[in-house]
């Protein structure tokens, strides 16, 4: 991807932060264009406790939000 244009930046969040409510407010303050979030298999528990933070980002983001997964 290096010899691509695209800019990106990483920040890394404090412990107490919500991942997904920064996540959500940084895209707003830099007019993202599109989000690209990963997803994982999960069990049913898991999909409870972590998979609300995926939807979460799939319904309330301002932009379009490209949802992946990786290779089986």
């Amino acid at each position: 991807m290096a010899d691509q244009d695209v800019s990106y930046e990483v920040r890394t969040l404090r412990p107490t932060e919500d991942a997904t409510d920064e996540l959500l407010r940084i895209a707003d303050e830099e007019s993202a264009d599109l989000l690209v979030i990963g997803l994982r298999r999960r069990s049913p528990v898991g999909k409870l406790i972590l998979g609300a933070n995926a939807q979460r980002i799939l319904l309330d983001a301002a932009c379009p939000v490209l949802a992946v997964k990786p290779a089986e």
